[in-house]
C-alpha cells in the first residue's frame, strides 16, 4: 500500500485582469451590440454620461494614398448624414394608418401590430401567441387582429407584416402590375402556384425538370419566367430602412474616403463609437470623498473608468487597423477587387504588435465603407495562393473575381472549361490546379460548364 506524498510543482499561468477581458469583450462586439451594451452601462451608472454633439476627430488617422484623378466626385455630401434625420420604418408604417379610414379599435391593433414587427417587416409571433402575452384588459381578440394584419399587410413597402417569407412574396406578387403581355397572367399564375406549392424546388436543373414534369399546364418558358419574376422579389421588405434608432441593420466603422486634394484618407464613423464621460464636476467630488466613499459607489467608480477604458481601446485598435488595411491595400480601393493583395491576420498582429485573437476579435462583424461599395473587415484578409513569376501572389478573393469576369465574358453556347479557365490563368502568371479553379467556381455558386451550357438552351 502506497503512503499518501506531497509534492511541489510550479506551472506558469497566463490570466488576463478583469478590465482586459472587459476591454476584449467590447472589442468583439458589432457597433449595434456595443450600443446596447452601452445604454445598459448608462442606466445602471450614475457617474457615466453621454456627451452630446461630440465633435469628430478629424486627425483620427495620418495614412493618405493618392488614388486615380478620374471618377473622384468633389464636393459631395456624406450619405450617412442624412441617416438620422430620416424617418424609421416603424414611423413609416405609422405615418401610413392615417391614410385609411380605421375606426380607434382596429387603428390601435395596426398600431400594436406595427410594433410587434422585426427590423426586416416580419411578425415573428403568431397572432395566437401575441393575444395570449398582453394583459388580460386589453380584452384582444384574435379574428379582430387578423383583420388588422390584413390592413397592415397593403401598406408599403410591398411585402410588409408577413409572418414568413412565403407569404412576404405572395403580398408582392398580388401587388405587382406587369407589362401586359399574352403570358403575364400566366406567369403570376405559374408563380403564385410555385411559391405556395413548391417554394425552393427550381434552384437547379434537375429540380427545374421535375417541376416541368408536376406542372404540365405550364410550359418550360412559363416557368422560367416565373422563376426569374420571383427572383426579382425582396426577400427582406423593409431592407434599407432605417429601424427603431435610425440607423441601418449594418453601420460601418470605418470609411475610405477621397479628399479635396484627391487622397484617399481613412477615418472612423462617428456614429459607430459611443462618446462617455464621467463630469468634471462629479470626478472632483470623488476626489474629496475618496475616504468617506462606501463600498458601491466605489465599485461603480471602478467600473466607469473601465468602460472608457474599454471604448478607447476598441477605437485605437480599429483606427491602428484601418490604417494598415489602407496601407495594405492602396489598390483596391482604386481598382476593385481584382487589386486585392494577400494579407493574413498572423502578419497584422506582428506588425501592429497584438495578438491574432485580438486582430480576429476586431474585425469581427466591423464594416468598412468606400467607393467599391459597404465590406466586411475580414474581406480584406486572405491567403496568398497561386504565386506569380515574380514570386508575389494574389489573394483567393482576387482569383474568385478574375474567374467570375471570365466567365460573364464566355460565349453561352461555348462555356469554358476549368481545364480552360486553368491555362488562361497560367497565361496570366497565376498557376493553380484545376481542382482547386474547381472549388473556386463552385463558391462563386457557378455551375460547370455542361450545366451552363444546357441552361442557356434552355432559355
Amino acid at each position: 500500500m502506497q503512503k499518501p506524498a506531497t509534492h511541489l510543482k510550479l506551472n506558469l499561468t497566463t490570466r488576463l485582469s478583469p478590465k482586459l477581458q472587459q476591454s476584449l469583450q467590447v472589442l468583439q462586439l458589432s457597433t449595434l451590440e456595443l450600443q446596447e451594451l452601452v445604454s445598459g452601462w448608462l442606466a445602471d451608472n450614475p457617474f457615466l454620461e453621454e456627451v452630446e454633439n461630440a465633435a469628430e476627430d478629424a486627425t483620427a488617422f495620418t495614412q493618405y494614398v493618392q488614388p486615380p484623378q478620374h471618377g473622384i466626385l468633389q464636393g459631395e455630401s456624406d450619405i450617412w448624414d442624412t441617416l438620422a434625420d430620416a424617418p424609421d420604418m416603424y414611423a413609416l408604417l405609422r405615418q401610413q394608418v392615417c391614410e385609411y379610414d380605421l375606426d380607434d379599435t382596429t387603428a390601435s391593433l395596426v398600431y400594436f401590430l406595427i410594433d410587434n414587427l422585426n427590423e426586416q417587416g416580419y411578425l415573428d409571433s403568431s397572432l395566437t401567441d401575441l393575444v395570449e402575452n398582453v394583459p388580460l384588459e386589453w380584452r384582444l381578440d384574435e379574428t379582430e387582429l387578423a383583420r388588422a394584419l390584413t390592413i397592415l399587410q397593403q401598406f408599403e413597402p410591398t411585402g410588409v407584416g408577413a409572418r414568413n417569407l412565403q407569404e412576404s412574396l405572395l403580398l408582392q406578387l398580388d401587388n405587382l402590375s406587369l407589362p401586359l403581355t399574352i403570358n403575364s397572367d400566366r406567369v403570376l399564375t405559374c408563380a403564385r402556384q410555385l411559391i405556395s406549392e413548391y417554394f425552393g424546388q427550381w434552384l437547379s436543373t434537375h429540380q427545374f425538370k421535375q417541376l416541368c414534369r408536376k406542372l404540365p399546364q405550364f410550359s418550360a418558358s412559363i416557368i422560367e419566367d416565373a422563376c426569374t419574376l420571383i427572383g426579382t422579389l425582396n426577400p427582406f421588405p423593409c431592407y434599407g430602412l432605417p429601424d427603431r434608432n435610425g440607423i441601418l441593420t449594418i453601420r460601418p466603422d470605418l470609411e475610405v474616403y477621397a479628399d479635396d486634394s484627391g487622397c484617399w484618407q481613412v477615418r472612423t464613423m462617428r456614429d459607430a463609437f459611443p462618446q462617455l464621460r464621467i463630469e468634471p464636476s462629479v470626478e472632483d467630488w470623488v476626489q474629496q470623498q475618496n475616504a468617506e466613499m462606501d463600498a458601491m459607489c466605489k465599485s461603480k467608480w471602478q467600473e466607469a473608468h473601465t468602460c472608457l477604458h474599454s471604448l478607447q481601446m476598441r477605437k485605437t485598435t480599429l483606427q491602428r487597423l484601418g490604417e494598415w488595411i489602407l496601407q495594405q491595400q492602396q489598390d483596391f480601393f482604386s481598382f476593385g477587387s481584382l487589386a486585392l493583395a494577400p494579407l493574413t491576420i498572423k502578419e497584422t498582429a506582428q506588425v501592429l504588435e497584438l495578438a491574432e485573437s485580438t486582430i480576429s476579435r476586431a474585425i469581427n462583424q466591423k464594416y468598412l465603407t468606400c467607393s467599391q461599395g459597404v465590406f466586411p473587415l475580414r474581406y480584406f484578409f486572405s491567403q496568398s495562393v497561386a504565386a506569380t513569376d515574380d514570386g508575389t501572389g494574389n489573394s483567393q478573393t482576387a482569383i474568385k473575381s478574375l474567374l467570375q469576369s471570365m466567365i460573364n465574358e464566355e460565349d453561352p453556347q461555348h462555356p469554358y472549361s476549368d481545364a480552360y479557365l486553368v491555362s488562361q490563368l497560367a497565361k496570366q502568371g497565376i498557376n493553380l490546379a484545376r481542382r482547386t479553379v474547381a472549388k473556386y467556381r463552385e463558391a462563386l455558386k457557378i455551375p460547370p460548364a455542361h450545366q451552363r451550357k444546357v441552361q442557356h438552351n434552355n432559355n
